[in-house]
C-alpha cells in the first residue's frame, strides 16, 4: 500500500503561554483524513484559518476540486469535509479579505489573470477525466522548509506571487503575531492553512518567537495501491 501524508506538528515556547499545533493542509482528500484533523482540531480552544473569500479564488480551486466529483477515486474537498463551525471552537479568519483579494489580483497581468481563469477550469476537468489517486498524490509532495521550487515558480510573476503566497503568508503571521502578544493563559491553537504556506510560518516561529517542535504525527490523505 502506499499513499500521500501529512504532518501534524506541536510547538511550544519557553517565551510564550501559546501551544501552536501546524496542520499543513491538502485540500484533496479521503473523508477519514479530515475527519483525524477535526478531532485534533476540537483539542484546541482557537483555530487559524485561510480562505480567500473570492469567486476569484473559487475559480482556482477547480483547478483541483472538479477531481473529487469522480465518485470512484472516494475523495472529498477540505471545504466540504471540514466544517470548522461545528467544531465548538474560537475561529480565527488569518487571510486575505476579498477587498484585498480583489486589489492583489488586479495587479496582475490580464494575460496572466485570462490564462489561470481559463487553465484552471480545464485543468480540473483533465483530472476529473484521467486522475488517479495515485496520479494525484505524486503531484501532492509538499516540503515544510522553503524551497527552489517555489522561487522557481513565481520567478516572472512577483505579482502573483504575492497574491497568492507573500501578502497572505503575511496575514496569519500578523495574526499569529497578535495571538501570543495576547494570550495571558496557557492556550492552544491550532493552525489550518494550506501546506504551501507553512514554511514561513515555522521560520517565523522558530527565529522570532523561539518556538520547537514538542511533537508530530503523519495523518494519511489517501492510501492507493500501485
Amino acid at each position: 500500500m502506499f499513499g500521500v501524508r501529512a504532518a501534524h506538528y506541536r510547538l511550544e515556547s519557553p517565551r510564550h503561554k501559546v501551544e501552536i499545533r501546524l496542520f499543513p493542509m491538502i485540500h484533496i482528500g479521503a473523508p477519514d483524513y479530515y475527519a483525524h484533523v477535526a478531532a485534533r482540531l476540537q483539542q484546541c480552544e482557537v483555530v487559524l484559518f485561510e480562505g480567500a473569500r473570492s469567486s476569484k479564488a473559487h475559480m482556482l480551486a477547480l483547478s483541483y476540486s472538479l477531481a473529487t466529483r469522480r465518485k470512484r477515486l472516494g475523495l472529498v474537498t477540505e471545504r466540504e469535509a471540514l466544517r470548522l463551525r461545528s467544531l465548538g471552537v474560537r475561529l480565527i479568519h488569518a487571510d486575505s479579505t476579498s477587498d484585498e483579494f480583489a486589489k492583489g489580483w488586479s495587479g496582475i497581468p490580464l494575460q496572466t489573470r485570462l490564462a489561470l481563469m481559463v487553465g484552471a477550469p480545464l485543468y480540473g476537468a483533465w483530472l476529473f477525466l484521467t486522475a488517479t489517486r495515485e496520479s494525484l498524490g505524486q503531484d501532492m509532495q509538499t516540503e515544510d522548509l522553503e524551497s527552489r521550487d517555489r522561487q522557481d515558480a513565481f520567478e516572472d510573476e512577483p505579482e502573483l506571487e504575492r497574491t497568492l503566497l507573500t501578502r497572505r503568508d503575511s496575514r496569519l503571521i500578523g495574526a499569529l503575531t497578535s495571538l501570543l502578544v495576547e494570550a495571558t493563559q496557557p492556550t492552544c491553537a491550532g493552525v489550518l492553512y494550506g501546506a504551501g504556506h507553512i514554511s514561513a510560518v515555522t521560520r517565523f516561529l522558530f527565529d522570532e518567537h523561539a518556538f520547537r517542535v514538542v511533537g508530530s504525527e503523519w495523518l494519511d490523505v489517501m492510501i492507493y495501491d500501485r
